[in-house]
């Protein structure tokens, strides 16, 4: 389990705990010895659901705004190029991502073929933050002959988040270089 679920996981539970203690204070008996096991199972429920609500909000929305996050916001869509050891030739490219806190989705598309992302992570490689993807790429079927189906990994740096930059290699045997810059959308 990465670091960041390990750390999402706790928050969530610490959530819970401080949501069933407020809840416990703000009900009508404010004795503890007048609860029931009705009472506090109820109350248990209630605040797991209502951290389970806050937690989905924030993986899903809020972290991209909370200033002690340090995970990298990725802009949506890039534009760029990437170069490939098989031809040499420079290629444009749009690389689309769907971010939350926990995942990544990414979407490759150039002129010939689209990749998609099979797994997905951004973490902290040797002090840079890095976008590292398997993907499996379709070649379009006019190019086939000479760009079959393939897998493939990506790793590219994200320390500034307008400008992703770095390699690629698959099971073809080929590698290449890729930089791709935020679209301002």
């Amino acid at each position: 389990m990465s670091e960041q679920n390990k750390k999402f996981i706790n928050s969530f539970v610490w959530v819970s705990i401080i949501a069933f203690v407020i809840r416990c204070i703000l009900s009508k008996d404010t004795s503890f010895v007048e609860f029931s096991a009705y009472d506090l199972w109820g109350y248990a429920g209630e605040s797991i659901s209502f951290a389970t609500i806050i937690m989905t909000l924030y993986e899903k929305i809020f972290w991209k705004f909370n200033p002690l996050e340090k995970t990298p916001v990725l802009k949506r869509k890039y534009k760029g190029t990437f170069i490939s050891t098989y031809d040499g030739i420079e290629r444009e490219a749009i690389l689309e991502i769907k971010q939350t806190l926990l995942s990544v989705s990414i979407i490759f598309t150039s002129g010939e073929s689209k990749s998609k992302s099979i797994t997905a992570s951004v973490d902290k490689v040797l002090d840079e933050w890095q976008l590292t993807y398997c993907y499996l790429n379709v070649p379009q079927a006019n190019v086939r002959e000479r760009s079959v189906i393939h897998y493939g990994t990506a790793m590219l740096c994200v320390d500034n988040s307008e400008e992703l930059i770095g390699q690629y290699f698959s099971d073809r045997k080929t590698t290449g270089d890729m930089k791709f810059y935020a679209e301002n959308v």
